[in-house]
């Protein structure tokens, strides 16, 4: 098992197995994932699966309505701004780089991995 114990990062289970995740979201595409306080766009892509916040930082609208993976990109269906999976980068260079958070896939299931904030207490 992977360890999902780590401070300050939550850890929400999106889907129960692999097989459901893959069945959930087709290769290639994205869906949107509710989990407290956030709205996730969930991409999956033939290297895995990956997590975003839910807003194209080009004008805020919904990746996951129509958002697909291309070439190691999520892309976005408005505007074609697209941005690199493993660094959350966009290609072109005149937009808003992308947030992407930590994904576990294991035999229990999709985790996704939401750093919490820290109380100022909590800093020293």
């Amino acid at each position: 098992m992977i360890m999902r114990n780590r401070k300050n990062i939550h850890w929400y289970l999106v889907f129960e197995s692999m097989e459901e995740a893959r069945n959930r979201v087709p290769l290639n595409k994205t869906v949107r994932v509710e989990i407290p306080g956030k709205t996730l766009c969930l991409a999956h892509s033939p290297d895995g699966f990956y997590a975003t916040d839910d807003r194209c930082p080009h004008q805020g609208l919904p990746v996951s309505r129509g958002g697909v993976c291309e070439d190691g990109h999520l892309v976005c269906p408005f505007h074609r701004y697209a941005w690199s999976l493993h660094t959350g980068k966009e290609s072109r260079g005149i937009e808003a780089n992308m947030r992407f958070y930590e994904v576990i896939e294991d035999k229990e299931g999709l985790f996704i991995g939401i750093p919490q904030k820290r109380k100022w207490w909590q800093l020293f």
